[in-house]
């Protein structure tokens, strides 16, 4: 006997997980490749040093700078000097107002002269901590681009580092199921490179934009990040869209199908006899199909008909009404 219970809607999207983020690591200076930290598939924090430029001439050009900032600093205690003593003999009248300027002047000087040697300084600093090439975010490598050895200009890229802590599943989804996609509902998703492997996700964006062309729009599901995925793989997300009550439920060997994917049909026992109806089937679980129309609750069908089961056919019934839930 056909029963009616409540099954959970879904929609099933397919993609490709892709990583959260992935960046290519290039040298910020020129300069030759020395050591190598990190190699492909090595795990990384972000800050960790992958490789090291050889960065002697970075080194002697901020010894360099650091000198002239000294020398800068001397002047500037020079200058200091020399104004205090101007403002004193101007008091005395030693020396004429336009002396006490010349020494403020110098002085102003002098402590430009100590911010530029500073900014050198610390620009010097800055190129010879950039001959360390360091992950830009926790995560793993994916690839090395370069030998030690090799002479590197700035810009080159040398590694690719991905976040594989939470991948992303981008799926074009029909229009019609715009209202019914909501953020944060649960996702199931499933790997064909894992197979019985289930990771619960969960919708991360929804586009509010439809595609004129094709009436989709995109969903983007976010899915944790677990040892046995890698960015690229295909994956099939089941989204919990609702839940419908009262729905008609048949198991499935009373399902006859068609032709085509579209056309199915039960068997229906009518007193003591049986007849063939068309059904329009919606989801299709383990245990039952759900049977959008067609069949009303109440009815009885026929489990696994044999083949040559025909119209008017008499037959015994026996109920095995599918559980409500």
């Amino acid at each position: 006997m056909v029963a009616g219970r409540d099954i959970d809607q879904t929609l099933t999207l397919t993609g490709t997980l892709r990583p959260r983020n992935q960046a290519q690591v290039s040298a910020e200076v020129g300069g030759r490749l020395v050591r190598i930290l990190k190699d492909d598939g090595d795990r990384v924090r972000a800050g960790d040093v992958l490789a090291v430029l050889d960065a002697t001439d970075y080194r002697l050009a901020h010894e360099r700078a650091r000198a002239a900032l000294q020398v800068a600093e001397a002047n500037r205690a020079h200058a200091e000097a020399e104004e205090e003593r101007a403002q004193n003999l101007l008091r005395t009248g030693g020396i004429t107002d336009k002396d006490r300027l010349a020494a403020q002047v110098s002085l102003k000087v002098a402590e430009a002269g100590v911010a530029q040697a500073r900014a050198e300084a610390a620009i010097a600093a800055a190129q010879q901590g950039r001959s360390s090439v360091r992950a830009p975010f926790t995560g793993r490598v994916a690839g090395r681009l370069a030998d030690p050895g090799t002479m590197i200009a700035a810009g080159a890229p040398l590694f690719t580092v991905v976040d594989d802590s939470i991948f992303e599943l981008r799926a074009a989804v029909p229009s019609a199921s715009y209202s019914a996609m909501r953020v944060g509902a649960p996702v199931q998703v499933a790997v064909d490179s894992a197979p019985g492997l289930a990771i619960e996700g969960r919708v991360a964006r929804v586009s509010p934009l439809v595609d004129e062309r094709n009436r989709s729009f995109e969903v983007v599901i976010e899915v944790p990040g677990n040892p046995v995925l890698v960015g690229g793989v295909f994956a099939r997300a089941s989204v919990a869209v609702g839940r419908l009550t009262g729905a008609v439920v048949v198991p499935p060997g009373a399902i006859v199908r068609g032709a085509s994917s579209e056309a199915a049909e039960v068997w229906v026992v009518s007193g003591a006899t049986a007849a063939k109806r068309a059904v329009v089937l919606g989801a299709e679980m383990a245990d039952g199909v759900h049977v959008v129309s067609g069949l009303a609750p109440g009815e009885r069908v026929v489990v696994d008909p044999p083949a040559g089961l025909a119209p008017g056919a008499a037959v015994a019934a026996q109920d095995a009404p599918v559980a409500a839930r």
